[in-house]
């Protein structure tokens, strides 16, 4: 695991894709009594979409906030149980907020769960049509996807394309959120770098207790009280996923066009290799093409991963890239490149330490990779019959009326080599829900949110050999069971916490 940021809260989960390093793998247990869910096994909150609840530990209290679309939810998840605290509206988005009653959500996840049993594709469309009425929309979609508490229980996310907002509840179970502060980032940047900052989109806190911004158009260092300390600048390169943070200063993010590692010296953002930093470009389509062709993103789809840690041999960032012949992993050098390394035929440049086929998707993966380890897998996103637009259409009619994104592929680096080599491949899991998996070296199982024959599941594959080890079958055929855009989470007890539309859901890991 990478080394634990002391500024993070002390919880299995106190920031989006688990740790600094954005493994989404975890040493202890989840869960691995497969069934078929009873309803009370499936603890619910409404909610518009909420992608990844973070967690912190008040006492023998486990807290949860959920930053959604239109706002934050408390969740009170002692024991067993999901109670719903109180619900603060983004500033600016009260009147969304209004339009999220329980009424409103579950009157359009009643129609959609119609018209999918009628296996209806344009009565699902239209069903989805009508998420605008329950506070969705395309300011409101991404709000609060990337999110963190800091070590004093102080909650951080994104909202309102370039606003942050802190948030607290006095580290009191009972006590309610209330708005800290919030700040529109462009505000502290200079006009010629302000123009190109259309969203913020990743957060993560450094090991010296800053956070950590990207943006389209440039990366930043903010204090906890949100004010801008440093930035980096990247003139008309798209930024579409979050960062990863290293203990030694150093902020990965992966543009349209380059990976980069920024230095963080305590004092500004440097892209000075005398500082650490560096550049490489990868492999990448016109970003029109791929959009046409179903992407998501605008060069790699994923956030960058960590791997490698304490006294492994190689310290690696991985990511996958945007080939137009077909999606590649690709690892890059984090720190010095080894001596009398030489660049690898087919590669675009010296740090990239290796790159492999990725054999299940033809467009750039959009999850971040799971590693633990020298394994990482990779979760295939291209769907295979996409609508003109990316968007709800495509998640709520893959598995019922199209074909959906199927396959999880794993590698492992040979450290000896210096090379990938392909371990396993699963072509059993239906991705249609974009969802980040999440791995238990505990128990030697990567969870991976899927449907069979069209209804949600489950299900925990042999992280060894790919093999189908578990699997939990949803109480019934309702689409509030989706996983949508969400990384999924193991609490301390085994249960999985998943977020998604209509509903934030707790799976229990009962006997």
């Amino acid at each position: 695991m990478p080394p634990r940021n002391p500024w993070l809260a002390e919880s299995v989960y106190p920031t989006s894709h688990f740790n600094p390093g954005a493994t989404d793998s975890v040493l202890f247990a989840g869960p691995v009594h497969g069934r078929k869910l009873k309803t009370e096994e499936v603890k619910t909150v409404p909610t518009v979409i909420t992608s990844n609840p973070t967690l912190k530990k008040v006492g023998d209290q486990t807290i949860a906030f959920a930053s959604g679309a239109v706002g934050v939810q408390k969740l009170r998840l002692t024991g067993k149980t999901m109670e719903a605290g109180n619900f603060v509206p983004y500033p600016g988005f009260e009147a969304d907020a209004e339009m999220a009653s329980n009424e409103s959500i579950h009157a359009v996840l009643d129609k959609l769960d119609a018209a999918s049993r009628a296996r209806d594709e344009s009565q699902i469309v239209a069903a989805l049509a009508t998420m605008g009425s329950m506070g969705l929309n395309i300011q409101t979609g991404i709000n609060g996807v990337y999110n963190l508490f800091d070590k004093d229980g102080y909650h951080y996310c994104v909202f309102g394309g370039t606003k942050v907002l802190k948030s607290f509840d006095n580290n009191d179970p009972e006590a309610d959120v209330r708005i800290v502060a919030s700040k529109n980032l462009v505000e502290d940047l200079p006009a010629d770098i302000a123009k190109s900052v259309s969203r913020i989109i990743g957060l993560a806190m450094t090991y010296d207790g800053y956070l950590a911004a990207a943006a389209p158009g440039a990366a930043l260092i903010l204090d906890r009280d949100l004010n801008v300390k440093s930035y980096v600048g990247f003139g008309d390169e798209a930024v579409d996923n979050s960062i990863c943070i290293d203990d030694k200063g150093g902020v990965y993010v992966v543009t349209s066009k380059r990976m980069l590692r920024l230095a963080w010296t305590g004092e500004k953002l440097s892209t000075d290799t005398a500082d650490g930093a560096w550049e490489s470009p990868y492999e990448s389509m016109d970003p029109k093409k791929a959009m046409a062709l179903g992407a998501i993103s605008r060069g790699s789809g994923t956030t960058p991963t960590l791997m490698g840690f304490g006294d492994d041999p190689d310290k690696l960032i991985v990511i996958a890239d945007a080939a137009e012949a077909g999606t590649n992993l690709v690892a890059f050098w984090r720190d010095a490149i080894p001596d009398g390394f030489q660049q690898k035929p087919g590669t675009l440049s010296r740090r990239i330490a290796d790159q492999i086929k990725i054999d299940i998707s033809s467009l750039t993966i959009e999850p971040s990779p799971n590693v633990l380890g020298y394994g990482v897998a990779v979760i295939n996103g291209s769907y295979p019959e996409p609508f003109p637009e990316p968007g709800p259409p495509n998640q709520f009619t893959a598995g019922v009326t199209r074909k959906a994104p199927l396959g999880v592929q794993k590698f492992t680096w040979d450290p000896k080599e210096k090379k990938f080599e392909k371990a396993w491949v699963n072509m059993e899991v239906d991705n249609t829900d974009i969802m980040v998996p999440v791995v238990s070296a505990a128990t030697n199982l990567i969870y991976c949110a899927t449907k069979i024959s069209g209804n949600y599941a489950y299900v925990g594959l042999d992280w060894t050999t790919g093999e189908t080890k578990q699997t939990w079958h949803f109480p019934d055929d309702s689409r509030k069971w989706n996983a949508l855009g969400g990384i999924t989470t193991i609490l301390e007890d085994g249960d999985l916490l998943i977020g998604g539309a209509f509903a934030i859901k707790r799976m229990i890991d009962a006997p």
